[in-house]
């Protein structure tokens, strides 16, 4: 069997495809990512064929989307649609439909609507897939990408509408390659829930901490699997320049703010090491934010740059990030407490849960966090029932594969898509 994974999304959406391609690889598919040619070398690096990328640069992209407020949220995107989306949509139609050559199942996110044509044009399933409750619409809980504190069903369900459309945007923007490829306008109602006739997978994998059972007013074709994890590491296998600068005291924490680092505020960091210095806590620091830093406030820390987190976070004592999915998951299965610090879309929601976890502060603005209001953030994470949570929880997550179970449920839908697709010849 083969699988085409597919994804228009940052390293934190890339990591989990490849855990998820190394499991179907060890069930005996064969796997090849496309993903924006930002992380081809690291994709070859973990041993997974990369499929020739689109000529799409998501660190240039992001760094246009923040001066324009692009992913303030989904309205923001849907008004400058035709700037940011459409100029690039034909490129990655082209390489999607290479990288689909052959293959007898795409797994994709809804980012990469290209994806879904290409399993259309080559009669193959499709497997829509999301790192957070986005893509179902549930009046249990609220659409991450729209999170605010709403109570209720009705308003939980209103923001999963505000998706909805976007999709149906995304399926006006490859309108003009639907009718080259001949293929059929895509019904509206329909859009995310049959894919050639059948019903289509709409898979959400979320850490069980977050969202610990399917929506009971989920549909059929929606389901819910654990986190595809980062592969479990050993911190023995860290540099030992690393270990030796854990060992040389109290833990250190762990800041980074993942794809958001180069539009990082330089005062939000600012009063972020200052206060740590202030409270002598010593810390790794990601290697994107070392040079936004004055030396004086830099001094006493150590720049980490591409090691496993599953690793580094073990030997942490907290975790202080900008609140992507792979992060909160990586932080909550090292047993860390973690200072969320969001910006954008999900990032609120993965604070207000793991908050609600009590293994982090109440959320902490980027654009506004002040001394006092982070040092009570490095307070909370300091005490010991906070730790205890932290370490309680990280006990039941070790047990989950996520990666397993999405690389199993992809070689079971697509084993059941062909079995119907015969059976109605």
């Amino acid at each position: 069997m083969k699988v085409s994974i597919q994804t228009l999304g940052s390293l934190g959406d890339v990591m989990p495809y490849i855990t998820t391609a190394k499991r179907l690889k060890s069930l005996g598919a064969e796997v090849s990512i496309l993903a924006p040619r930002d992380y081809t070398d690291i994709i070859l690096a973990n041993g997974i064929d990369a499929a020739t990328p689109p000529d799409f640069s998501l660190r240039d992209w992001d760094k246009e989307a923040e001066e324009r407020g692009t992913l303030a949220g989904p309205l923001s995107l849907l008004r400058d649609w035709s700037q940011m989306v459409t100029p690039y949509v034909s490129d990655i139609m082209v390489h999607c439909l290479e990288a689909a050559e052959g293959a007898d199942v795409i797994l994709a996110n809804s980012v990469c609507a290209p994806a879904r044509l290409a399993a259309e044009a080559n009669r193959i399933p499709f497997i829509l897939h999301a790192l957070q409750p986005v893509i179902s619409p549930t009046g249990e809980a609220p659409c991450a990408m729209v999170w605010r504190p709403w109570h209720g069903r009705a308003l939980n369900r209103s923001g999963y509408v505000t998706i909805w459309a976007a999709l149906q945007l995304m399926e006006q923007a490859v309108k003009d390659q639907r009718r080259q490829l001949g293929l059929r306008d895509m019904p509206g109602l329909s859009h995310t829930r049959t894919h050639l006739g059948q019903p289509l997978p709409r898979v959400t994998s979320v850490s069980p901490a977050l969202m610990d059972h399917r929506p009971a007013d989920w549909r059929e074709n929606d389901h819910l699997l654990s986190y595809p994890s980062l592969d479990r590491a050993s911190p023995s296998d860290l540099p030992a320049a690393v270990r030796d600068f854990a060992d040389a005291g109290d833990r250190p924490v762990y800041v980074g703010l993942g794809s958001l680092e180069a539009e990082t505020h330089v005062q939000t960091l600012t009063t972020m090491f200052t206060v740590l210095k202030q409270m002598n806590i010593r810390a790794f620091l990601s290697a994107g934010l070392r040079d936004k830093l004055p030396p004086e406030l830099a001094s006493g820390h150590h720049v980490v740059g591409n090691i496993p987190h599953a690793a580094l976070f073990q030997i942490c004592s907290g975790v202080i990030h900008h609140g992507g999915a792979g992060t909160v998951d990586t932080g909550l299965r090292a047993g860390c407490p973690q200072v969320i610090v969001p910006d954008i879309l999900d990032q609120y929601w993965h604070a207000k849960r793991l908050n609600a976890l009590g293994v982090a502060p109440k959320t902490l603005g980027q654009k506004s966090i002040d001394a006092e209001t982070f040092r009570q953030a490095l307070d909370f994470i300091r005490k010991p029932e906070t730790i205890a949570r932290a370490r309680a929880l990280s006990e039941r997550l070790c047990e989950q594969d996520g990666a397993q179970e999405l690389a199993a449920f992809t070689i079971s839908q697509t084993e059941r898509f062909q079995r119907c697709a015969t059976q109605a010849r």
